[in-house]
Order: C-alpha cells, then sequence, then structure tokens
C-alpha cells in the first residue's frame, strides 16, 4: 500500500508497482494537484524528469507539494518602499455579504390517532382474534408537499405484552380515507405489514398521490399465555401503538 498525499488530503491505496507519473496522473483530478506540485517520495525531491522511471513500493509515501511563493516578501518591500516616500494606497472592499430567501411552511404532515375505544378480552392459554378491519391512524400530507412518506408504527410496551402474551401480532396496511381503497405499499405480495412481539417495529412505504390516508389493522391475533384469573407482575394486556410519519424523499 502507498501513501499519497496533496495539502489535507492523503489516501492510503493500492498502487505498488506503479510510477510516480501514473500516480500523480490518477490522483489529479481527484486531489487537484497543479501541474507545478513538486514530487516527494519518503522525503526525498523527485526530478520531473525521474517520475517517470521512479517507481512505487508498498510502504512508500509519496508528496506533492507547491513551493511558497515569494510574493508575501515582495509586497512588504513595496509597502516599505511607499512610506519611505509618501505614497497612498486606494483602499477597495474585502468582504460582502448575501441574503438567501426562504419561505417556510407548516409541517409536511399529521397524525391524529383514532380514539374510538377497542375492547377485547383476553383467556388464558386461548388462541383469539382482535381488532379486524379498524382505524388506528389518520395521516395527513401537507398540501404543499408532494415527496414520499415512511410511516411507522411500534408496540410502546412489548416488554410488558411478552408477560401476558406467546404470540401478539397486528397485520397493518394503509387505506385512501376517503375512496376507503387499500394502498400500493411497493410490496410484492401482500400490501401490509406485521406487527408482533418479535418484529414491535412496521415500516410502510408511501409515494402515492393520496393526501390523505389511514392506517388500518386487517387482523388481530394473540395466544395468551398466563392461566385464568392470574395477572403476571409487571404484564399487560392492553397494547400502546405509536405512530410516527417521516420523508423519504425531498420532492417539493
Amino acid at each position: 500500500m502507498v501513501e499519497i498525499k496533496y495539502g489535507d488530503q492523503y489516501e492510503i491505496v493500492d498502487i505498488a508497482g506503479q510510477t510516480v507519473s501514473e500516480a500523480r496522473e490518477q490522483f489529479k483530478a481527484e486531489f487537484g494537484i497543479p501541474d507545478k506540485a513538486k514530487a516527494k517520495l519518503n522525503g526525498s525531491k523527485v526530478k520531473n524528469g525521474a517520475e517517470i522511471d521512479t517507481v512505487l513500493n508498498d510502504d512508500d509515501k509519496l508528496t506533492f507539494a507547491v513551493s511558497r511563493s515569494r510574493t508575501p516578501f515582495l509586497i512588504g518591500a513595496l509597502l516599505l518602499a511607499l512610506a519611505a516616500t509618501g505614497g497612498v494606497f486606494a483602499f477597495g472592499f474585502l468582504n460582502a455579504n448575501v441574503t438567501l430567501s426562504a419561505t417556510t411552511h407548516g409541517d409536511f404532515a399529521t397524525v391524529t390517532a383514532n380514539t374510538d375505544d377497542v375492547n377485547f378480552l383476553v383467556h388464558g392459554l386461548l388462541k383469539g382474534s382482535i381488532f379486524a378491519n379498524h382505524d388506528l391512524f389518520y395521516v395527513e400530507k401537507s398540501s404543499d408537499w408532494t415527496g414520499d412518506l415512511v410511516i411507522t408504527v411500534s408496540l410502546g410496551n412489548a416488554g410488558e405484552l411478552a408477560k401476558v402474551y406467546r404470540a401478539f401480532g397486528l397485520e397493518l396496511y394503509l387505506e385512501d380515507s376517503n375512496t376507503h381503497l387499500p394502498l400500493d405499499l411497493g410490496l410484492t405480495v401482500d400490501q401490509m405489514v406485521l406487527l408482533s412481539l418479535d418484529y414491535p417495529t412496521a415500516n410502510m412505504f408511501y409515494s402515492g398521490a393520496s393526501q390523505n390516508v389511514t392506517v388500518k389493522v386487517k387482523n388481530g391475533f394473540y395466544v395468551a399465555t398466563h392461566f385464568p384469573g392470574s395477572t403476571p407482575a409487571g404484564g399487560s394486556a392492553s397494547p400502546i401503538i405509536f405512530c410516527d410519519v417521516t420523508q423519504s424523499e425531498y420532492n417539493p
């Protein structure tokens, strides 16, 4: 491996066997190495005519640098001469500023939870179904937002649910809130995702045109683990469900 460096830029690459001239040509555009930059190999200068014959070996360090200009010293001497002769400079502006105009809007989407109570009875050591065809959340896209959305639904108390259920799952899908038709999530098998104890977070990627969508439960199921009348310490039979909406592509 060979270390290539120019200014603050450096890279360690496998170019052993190449020449200094080939290395210069390879990194000329990437590092912005000017033609006047001098090459040093392991701290020793490489003459311009020798770059084409100098072969790089493993652990070599190749540095390109531009010789420091003497212009500052010449300017200093000129200023000193003008001070002695009474010369006067016409000073110009050394800085400027510009203001960029930004237009602000509200949130790109809002989320509202369905507050209708859904009660279900859990029997010990029983398999049951819950929440069928139930609205969970309502998502409204901003009228000036045409980009894609990622709608993430999570179980907030999966640890407590695991003490009551051997299995718990919700089949989720998106529906157009106006037409009540299922929406395309880009899935190949079925337009739904599973939220469960094993997978307590489910993502739905939505890129459609509908401004109002509903997060719905197609079906729900559970398998209880406790005996009738008993309550495991610290456990809970009531799921807490969260919904978070983020943008997946900026397309105003």
